[in-house]
């Protein structure tokens, strides 16, 4: 399964050397690593940026490309968690990041498919209607203007919903390709295909990678999530939930964003380059409940046929980290090392806002967002439910995995668990079912023909390579880091 966004994008074709010391590293090449990459490429710094694949082909590559700040329930819940200031601020940092985008495309002149477009969250239960209501309040609170509507412009059950401004969509790739080319000619160094997997602290940082070590005065982790635990403890900050994504091809493209305010998600919009797209999204849950991802493709299809009369031309998923407070994790985590993740389902906005951030926080610029994303900020009690709530759903996914039948052969071989997948030639495929991350048991997935982590969203091919971490190991039978 393959995004529409990765058809077409020329690779860089970087052949220099990979330096191995440097001023700034940047481990992870998607929205905030680029991002932070071209804010820093306007300095005097030996900065490199490093990624295990071709740059943007991890989370990026698979999102809806939404620019926008009316994201669900996202205030709300903030609100709840700490109080409306903190809403209000996350509110203005998205509308930075909305800005950013856009005033980034003019300058640069980057032909990335960006259209403004009217932005709807839409209630389709009865109760939602009012959380609609105080959504309205709490944006005029900001000064956004905003209104009720009873029906949205596009064929999906809606019983209100709410209509604002100042949203786009774009080609995420596109534009991200654009700011890495602008990076390179400034000076700044991109080395794919370069999978760092260790840090250690000495007179600076030397960062372990499967070509060799690199060593840097400041490293900034722009990775989907971060290959290590400590310092930062992701792992007990976060849970991670997949979505599941159709495109199709259809007559007129609508200048229409739109998303539910709750659970069951569905989302859309649309995409207009040689031909019209209409991307939809739904089936958004904890991976922890190991729901077969065949069973969720199966409920996308029929929800998609269900509301449009045009055939599925593309299907892919994707995972995001979800901060168990609501707001993203972006600062320093120790002594000039910086990390970005815990986006949500809104990286195009958070990450954006956390290469700015993490580019004033390096050049030692005020950023009112410090205190506000800081991986470190302090808990409160309600965090601290939440902590454990998804801890429980963690070991109780350990607990499944292992006991889950999977749709392929399961063996012991030298007193390990071995899976076993037999492809069309009748050739067998090997791999441990122990996560090498943090030992969680893997899933096998029939319809992507990969194996999955259902505790923290590691991927592994049918050979037992990795395609997504937080693993940094491959995990076939006979490489698995012991």
């Amino acid at each position: 399964m393959m995004s529409i966004w990765k058809k077409g994008i020329k690779s860089l074709k970087d052949d220099t050397e990979l330096d191995r010391e440097v001023d700034i590293l940047i481990i992870g090449g998607g929205v905030a690593g680029i991002t932070t990459l071209y804010l820093l490429s306007h300095e005097k710094k030996n900065v490199l940026l490093i990624d295990k694949g071709r740059i943007g082909y991890g989370v990026t590559s698979n999102t809806t490309g939404k620019i926008t700040y009316l994201q669900d329930h996202i205030y709300e819940d903030i609100s709840k968690m700490y109080d409306e200031n903190t809403a209000s601020q996350y509110l203005r940092s998205q509308l930075e990041a909305c800005s950013f985008i856009k005033d980034t495309i003019l300058k640069e002149k980057i032909t990335c498919n960006y259209k403004e477009v009217d932005s709807y969250v839409f209630a389709t239960k009865q109760e939602e209607i009012e959380q609609l209501n105080w959504l309205k309040t709490f944006l005029e609170n900001n000064h956004i203007k905003s209104e009720i509507q009873k029906e949205l412009p596009v064929s999906l059950p809606c019983l209100a919903s709410l209509k604002g401004e100042k949203s786009a969509v774009f080609h995420p790739l596109k534009y991200l390709y654009k700011l890495a080319r602008i990076s390179l000619k400034r000076g700044a160094k991109i080395k794919e295909y370069v999978r760092a997997y260790d840090i250690d602290k000495k007179e600076t940082y030397e960062v372990k990678t499967d070509k060799g070590s690199i060593k840097a005065k400041q490293v900034i982790v722009c990775t989907h999530y971060p290959f290590f635990v400590k310092p930062g403890y992701v792992p007990l900050k976060t849970h991670v939930e997949s979505s599941y994504i159709v495109s199709s091809i259809v007559d007129e493209c609508k200048p229409v964003s739109c998303i539910t305010y709750q659970k069951p998600v569905l989302s859309l919009r649309y995409h207009q380059d040689r031909k019209s797209y209409l991307l939809f999204a739904s089936q958004s849950d904890k991976i922890t409940k190991c729901v077969d991802p065949l069973e969720n493709y199966q409920e996308l299809e029929e929800k998609f046929s269900k509301y449009f009369k045009t055939s599925i031309q593309e299907m892919w998923s994707t995972h995001d980290i979800m901060p168990n407070d609501y707001l993203p994790l972006i600062g320093e985590i120790d002594d000039d090392l910086y990390l970005a993740t815990g986006f949500q389902k809104w990286g195009m906005t958070n990450g954006t806002i956390a290469g700015i951030l993490i580019s004033d926080l390096i050049l030692g610029h005020n950023n009112e967002y410090r205190e506000l994303f800081s991986p470190k900020r302090k808990y409160n009690l309600k965090r601290c439910y939440h902590t454990i709530i998804d801890g429980i759903d963690t070991v109780k996914a350990m607990t499944i995995s292992l006991l889950k039948k999977q749709p392929v052969d399961i063996r012991y071989e030298n007193g390990k668990r071995i899976g076993v997948y037999t492809d069309s030639n009748g050739v067998e495929h090997k791999i441990h079912t122990l996560c090498p991350h943090m030992k969680c048991h893997l899933c096998f997935n029939e319809e992507d023909l990969t194996w999955e982590c259902p505790c923290h969203g590691s991927k592994f091919d049918v050979d037992g390579n990795l395609l997504e971490g937080p693993s940094v190991f491959d995990n076939c039978t006979n490489c698995q880091k012991e």
